[in-house]
């Protein structure tokens, strides 16, 4: 039987453990400033006048504007500070192509353009290569015209031509190149058939001992059998050919169009080179399109779908999903909130819903951020002067500093851009996320106060091209924006578009695919914005005497990023900064001066015994 005593000590337990879980709740309330955009807070870094140093390094890019390749390589050449050169033919390039200065202009040249005459072209090329130049075809001249024409075979390091079309079992990109490591891309016993949209047929091409392969094709291991074959024999897609003391490229395929030629670019030079060093962001985000909507719509297809309304939907089934991916890879996401995703809607937005997700945003360090426009509106202006009536209405202290818009109103923004170079709405606004395309510049300045930042890649799927594209990303601008779209999943039109369909997809694809590059930093989009304005910005040279390499930097306000990557060397010391590593030859560096240096030492130490 329960004495007097001991009920009333139990009772007592109890009620203090009640009086400290409602402190608790009580306090996390009381201490939520959820109405402080803390992301937003430093000041706004603005664009400097930016323009390539004349007598630094030069790019010449010979081929036409309209071949599908100029576009990356020119925002290629803008990031990294170049002088781009155009020429619509080699022999338009000939005097810079003689002279004999010490430092040599990068050669970019389509292989096209040397069909009429490959002798002439071959031998103009090897000899710049020869006196210490490197040459990047961007894109092969055709088969027919490499077989019949010796002098090009002996410049790009081909010893024998197999064939003009073979079918590939595999294609293999080798570690060291890209950032990411080794991997390999299989045609064949694939559970997803889709996300094989790489080509499998490439003309054959059999290089020689004095090239190094960066990404090969494969056969069967029957078909290398019956033809008595080895890897060497296999088909090379990406190489280097080494000519006196210079380099020249290969790329075999299309694989240097769209924004997958950044990382191969400076993949190349730092393999041409004995070090590479160069400005990254340094930022990687997680963009939720379209979450929260705060207006119950779309009815009849919500409760036919999910059973629930838009409301219910986001705050129990979306935003519990949406925490537990950040969690789990230590995101920090930015939710581009729409108080209403169609003129169509007749509900009103709900006010209290907006307070409460900021609250759980400012949990899960989480920024809110506002959708531009709504679904297939007409008047773009109207429908983001009503979202901002809206929220003004509400007296919320709240800076929406990241905006999002949909590729159908990406180009009316500009109308909705004053004399300033400010938003008419949303004045704080300063920086803004367009939806992912495959072939758009990534980073760039909108107005002067205004970045924009391209989303890199669709979260729902991860095909062998988005793999290649995020590598290449990553090598080049230790950044990347997932789009998390929920505007799709709001407004599905097929079962494919369905919650249930694209969640997993986008908890093993951000889970998976982006831990390699662990070590750049998870920001919001406004944090991420500060890193690329300084990237956009700022300029770095070095130079290297002995095992030391002294870096200088200009235009960077604050702490400025730099990628250092080595051949079998690891850094010792360095001043001016701190470094970390990515991988294997690869250093993350964070520069907290305008002036630094790095000494290195061999990976592995050699030590002799008399």
């Amino acid at each position: 039987m329960l004495s007097k005593r001991n009920f009333v000590m139990m009772m007592t337990m109890i009620i203090v453990v009640l009086v400290l879980f409602l402190s608790s709740v009580a306090l996390k309330e009381y201490f939520n400033d959820y109405d402080v955009n803390h992301a937003a807070e430093t000041e706004i870094i603005e664009q400097k006048e930016h323009k390539p140093d004349p007598t630094g390094q030069q790019v010449l890019y010979v081929g036409t504007m309209e071949n599908g390749y100029y576009r990356a390589i020119q925002e290629w050449a803008e990031y990294r500070n170049n002088s781009l050169r155009v020429f619509s033919s080699l022999s338009a390039a000939d005097r810079i192509l003689r002279t004999n200065e010490e430092k040599k202009a990068y050669v970019l040249i389509d292989g096209e353009l040397l069909a009429d005459d490959p002798e002439a072209a071959a031998e103009k090329l090897s000899q710049y290569v020869e006196q210490g130049g490197v040459v990047i075809f961007y894109r092969l001249p055709a088969y027919r015209v490499i077989e019949g024409c010796r002098d090009l075979q002996n410049l790009l390091g081909i010893q024998r031509l197999r064939g003009e079309s073979v079918q590939l079992q595999e294609i293999r990109l080798f570690g060291g190149f890209l950032l990411g490591g080794e991997t390999h891309y299989l045609f064949e016993g694939v559970e997803d058939p889709e996300l094989v949209d790489l080509d499998r047929e490439v003309p054959w091409y059999d290089i020689s001992s004095r090239t190094k392969s960066y990404m090969v094709g494969f056969l069967t291991e029957e078909e290398k059998s019956a033809a008595g074959l080895n890897n060497e024999d296999m088909p090379a897609i990406i190489w280097r050919s080494n000519m006196g003391t210079g380099s020249v490229f290969a790329v075999n395929g299309d694989y240097m169009k769209g924004e997958t030629a950044l990382g191969i670019l400076d993949a190349m030079l730092y393999e041409a080179e004995d070090y590479a060093l160069y400005s990254v962001v340094n930022a990687q985000n997680l963009s939720f399109a379209g979450f929260p909507d705060l207006t119950v719509e779309n009815e009849d297809t919500m409760a036919e779908t999910y059973g629930m309304t838009t409301q219910q939907f986001c705050r129990d089934i979306l935003w519990p999903s949406l925490v537990a991916s950040t969690q789990k890879g230590n995101w920090k996401g930015t939710a581009f909130v729409s108080v209403k995703q169609s003129d169509q809607s007749q509900n009103e937005p709900n006010e209290n819903d907006l307070i409460d997700y900021l609250k759980f945003f400012n949990e899960e360090t989480t920024e809110a951020g506002i959708s531009l426009g709504r679904i297939e509106s007409s008047d773009l202006r109207a429908s983001v002067e009503d979202e901002y009536n809206t929220l003004k209405s509400w007296d919320l202290n709240y800076v929406f500093a990241g905006g999002y818009v949909r590729k159908e109103n990406q180009e009316k923004l500009a109308a909705l851009i004053d004399g300033n170079g400010q938003m008419d709405f949303f004045q704080d606004l300063r920086t803004v996320v367009g939806e992912y395309e495959t072939d758009q510049q990534i980073l760039s300045w909108m107005t002067d106060r205004i970045t924009l930042q391209n989303a890199t890649t669709n979260a729902y799927i991860h095909s062998y091209q988005d793999s290649l594209r995020l590598k290449s990303l990553e090598t080049a601008l230790g950044y990347s924006n997932i789009l998390v779209d929920i505007y799709r999943v709001l407004w599905p039109e097929t079962s494919e578009d369905g919650w249930e369909h694209v969640a997993e997809k986008m908890s093993s694809n951000v889970d998976t695919y982006w831990k390699p590059f662990s070590a750049f930093e998870k920001t919001t989009i406004s944090q991420s914005d500060s890193r690329v304005r300084n990237f956009l910005n700022g300029s770095v040279e070095s130079t290297r005497t002995g095992d030391q390499i002294s870096i200088q930097t200009a235009g960077f306000t604050g702490d400025a990023y730099l990628l250092l990557r080595t051949h079998d060397e690891v850094v010792e010391t360095m001043t001016g900064g701190t470094w970390k590593e990515v991988e294997e030859n690869t250093y993350l560096l964070q520069l907290t001066s305008e002036e630094a240096s790095v000494t290195l030492r061999p990976e592995k130490e050699l030590y002799y015994q008399e």
